[in-house]
């Protein structure tokens, strides 16, 4: 039983030790919920319970297993998310999404008329440069 004990503790400490690490190694824009300090100061005054939270709700979504890492792992096999869900999520490339795609063929369209009502002004104005001239 104290071996059991013994290997249980030196687990809260090899955890306690990771999410300090963590905790100092993720770019403060990235964490959630807290400031970074502040989750640095519950991790080092409240271990057990700060590790776990720094987990669950401070440690940026979906990123590596290393400590500061911030790339995002995969989505998970079988994952099925309409793309609302996946945008608002970031997994979704601007180009495959059908709300942006019709965002930008409406920017399009804009942009060729007002280039067509330059040019219909510069004419206008090329022919009165003539006429006076």
């Amino acid at each position: 039983m104290i071996f059991g004990g013994g290997l249980f503790a030196f687990a809260l400490l090899a955890l306690w030790i990771y999410c300090i690490f963590d905790v100092i190694a993720t770019n403060e824009v990235l964490i959630r919920n807290v400031p970074k300090i502040a989750w640095l100061l519950i991790v080092i005054f409240v271990p057990t319970i700060g590790s776990i939270a720094w987990l669950l709700l401070g440690r940026p979504q979906r990123t590596g297993f290393a400590p500061g890492d911030s790339t995002d792992r995969a989505e998970p096999r079988g994952s099925r998310l309409d793309h609302s869900t996946r945008r608002s999520l970031g997994t979704m490339a601007p180009d495959d999404d059908p709300r942006y795609l019709a965002e930008l063929d409406e920017r399009t369209k804009r942009l060729r008329d007002w280039e067509a009502d330059l040019k219909r002004r510069e004419d206008e104005l090329h022919h009165r440069e003539e006429d006076d001239g």
